[in-house]
């Protein structure tokens, strides 16, 4: 018995001879190792199963597997989209006052990559109250064509329902307890975003719009969706990396509602190659990236919406991407902000107590 248990550990995380529990354990040992596990020790607890539910899904297809699981990239995705995570279940299972009789959620994925964040949702959430995800990015495919190497594969997503490498593979698409749709938009081109504003935010039920990860102007874009679009119940945001350094030598004021404020004050030079940053000193980008946080969250408008600005650290050693951007069009759901603000008064008072 030691032996097989030793055999086991020594396999991949990918491996099919690892059975269901042991995937999960060694998922949730490697889960447990981040400090943010104790900031949401119930979702922490929860993701081995939902991620193990992917790789049953694709037993027999090791290959895909593969693909797309790689262990630091997932559990990375995982951990850096679980403050959004929780906001999103507490409002969803807290919704009785918000959705009407026949009435369910669209969420809205932006600039969603392979679209790890709605495939755990799709996992985690209710079906009775949510209808969709839709997958939103400009490199995937459009429906009526057939996937060519420079689009994301969406094979993860759909299976043999659409076309894909291998014909005779799973319907995966209709097993997704909360349906996945990929929709190819570009967040930059104006026509792309009135377009998707007619097909989706006129769907019935409201709009939950979630954002991981957006680099440079998409998060302005996102922000405009939000106030733009009234049928928007909650907003979340995470922005990642500046805006070039271009909108800057045009002197541009970037403008997002009421709100407006120069582009040189939030654009920075600079580029990740292959792991290494090629750039200003990290000391530098983080004061641009502070200014460019609290420029969007004043951008959102609150006319007729509770909105709030939190520091969690999901990055550590030196990474400064911690903020993330709340915001629910009135009334509040309850639930979900006595959390973000209670965590929010937790933070203050750590910080208080570190000052001498």
């Amino acid at each position: 018995m030691e032996d097989s248990k030793e055999d086991a550990s020594n396999e991949k995380p990918t491996s099919p001879q690892w059975t269901d529990e042991e995937f999960e354990n060694y998922l949730r040992q490697e889960l447990e190792k981040d400090p943010l596990s104790k900031e949401y020790p119930e979702l922490f607890a929860t993701a081995p199963k939902l991620i193990s539910k992917w790789r049953q899904r694709y037993q027999g297809n090791p290959t895909l597997w593969k693909r797309l699981f790689n262990k630091d990239r997932v559990l990375k995705e995982f951990i850096e989209a679980s403050p959004i995570i929780d906001s999103v279940q507490r409002l969803v299972l807290d919704s009785d006052n918000i959705l009407k009789e026949g009435e369910k959620f669209t969420i809205l994925d932006l600039a969603c990559g392979r679209g790890y964040l709605s495939m755990l949702l799709s996992e985690l959430l209710p079906p009775e109250k949510v209808d969709a995800c839709i997958l939103i990015d400009k490199q995937w495919c459009m429906h009526n064509m057939t996937p060519e190497p420079h689009h994301i594969s969406w094979t993860h997503i759909y299976g043999s329902c659409k076309e894909c490498e291998d014909p005779s593979i799973p319907r995966y698409h209709d097993t997704w307890p909360i349906r996945l749709n990929t929709c190819k938009v570009n967040l930059k081109k104006s026509k792309e975003i009135h377009n998707l504003e007619k097909r989706i935010f006129q769907t019935k039920g409201p709009i939950i719009l979630v954002a991981v990860h957006l680099c440079g102007t998409l998060s302005l874009k996102a922000v405009e969706l939000f106030n733009n679009n009234p049928e928007t119940r909650f907003f979340c945001l995470k922005p990642c990396c500046l805006p070039g350094m271009v909108h800057a030598k045009r002197d541009e004021i970037f403008h997002l509602g009421e709100h407006s404020f120069d582009s040189k004050l939030v654009c920075m030079a600079g580029k990740w190659k292959k792991n290494t940053w090629y750039g200003p000193p990290r000391t530098t980008t983080k004061a641009y990236f502070k200014r460019w946080a609290e420029n969007l969250y004043l951008g959102i408008n609150d006319a007729d919406a509770a909105k709030i600005k939190k520091k969690i650290m999901v990055q550590h050693d030196g990474g400064y991407q911690n903020d993330f951007l709340f915001a629910e069009r009135l009334p509040e759901t309850v639930t979900v902000w006595d959390s973000l603000r209670q965590e929010e008064e937790q933070q203050s008072a750590d910080g208080e107590e570190g000052v001498e």
